[in-house]
């Protein structure tokens, strides 16, 4: 049984309690084609904290390639990575069971041109890079986000949401943060401007327009973009 994790519809199940224990939460990368690579993920952690697996993951990633010397790399609300406004990696989830809980995590270089993007860098080094050079990295760095993620949540007991470990993190790293921003409707409507202002621990990002109201607003409600000039 699976579910998409970013449409937030996940596979029916008892609830569990968070284990005492610490407990290995992912395995090796299942698959890896072409531009994209595909890294399965056991969270010993509750069904319901699946939902941020993606947001986890693009945290993982954004690091790897900042560590890689692209210093540009952000995430892109909810959980791509973009670089200098130009989108560099798709981050997509599945949650499934099979002997317990998981999530497959694919992560797929976006433009064909994607090397194009890192020879804009300075650095040298950067300029080298290729996605046959990064996906075993990035690969890591997820599993290695998810690990520090689900710690995070077995320590704190209860939390008010599942990305509340990591939440500093991701917003420290999301691409608008704290700058001028369009809210826009899956049809292409305009709903608000205002400046990105906060999230919550459920991934939800928070608007503040100019007349001081916040729109806490889901990936599944509207899209959310760099102000036009």
């Amino acid at each position: 049984m699976s579910a998409k994790i970013d449409g937030r519809e996940m596979p029916a199940s008892d609830e569990e309690p968070m284990p005492d224990g610490l407990s290995s939460p992912v395995e090796v990368p299942v698959a890896g084609e072409g531009r994209s690579v595909t890294v399965r993920l056991r969270p010993d952690v509750p069904m319901q904290m699946f939902t941020c697996i993606p947001a986890v993951s693009a945290i993982g990633a954004c690091r790897s390639l900042r560590d890689a010397g692209v210093d540009g790399a952000s995430i892109a609300w909810p959980a791509n990575i973009s670089l200098d406004g130009e989108s560099l990696v798709r981050i997509s989830a599945h949650a499934g069971y099979e002997e317990g809980m998981f999530a497959d995590v694919e992560l797929t270089w976006l433009p064909e041109e994607g090397e194009i993007l890192l020879n804009r860098a300075q650095d040298v080094s950067v300029a080298s890079l290729d996605w046959e050079g990064l996906a075993p990295a990035l690969s890591d760095a997820v599993r290695r986000a998810c690990d520090e993620w689900a710690s995070g949540l077995r320590r704190a007991r209860v939390v008010a949401g599942p990305l509340a470990p990591l939440l500093d993190d991701y917003f420290g790293l999301l691409e608008i943060a704290n700058q001028p921003v369009e809210v826009v409707y899956p049809n292409g409507r305009l709903a608000a401007r205002g400046v990105l202002c906060g999230m919550d621990v459920w991934g939800r990002a928070s608007v503040r327009t100019a007349s001081g109201k916040v729109l806490d607003i889901s990936p599944e409600q509207a899209s959310i973009r760099a102000a036009r000039r």
